[in-house]
């Protein structure tokens, strides 16, 4: 059986909550990396608690949206990034 679902799943969860943090930082001024980082330590938890049996999909997703948060808050503690400087690529 092929993971192809898995990765796609991934991919889906961590680019839309990107767009999503990156949203929240442009419209709410009060945001702050130790929130994203209070955030990011629950889902860490969330992560680590399968004990229901969440299932593949549901920790699939939780890992994306983790991946999500520690993307955003390295990029707002990386040395002279602005707030809300748009992530690009070089051509």
């Amino acid at each position: 059986m092929s993971d192809d679902w898995k990765e796609a799943s991934y991919r889906k969860t961590l680019e839309g909550e990107l767009r999503g943090l990156e949203r929240r930082l442009a419209a709410d001024s009060i945001c702050t990396v130790e929130e994203l980082e209070g955030t990011l330590k629950h889902l860490y938890m969330l992560i680590g608690s399968d004990w229901g049996g969440r299932g593949e999909v549901q920790n699939t997703c939780l890992e994306a949206t983790a991946a999500a948060y520690e993307a955003v808050i390295a990029r707002l503690k990386a040395p002279h990034q602005k707030r809300h400087a748009p992530q690009r690529t070089p051509p």
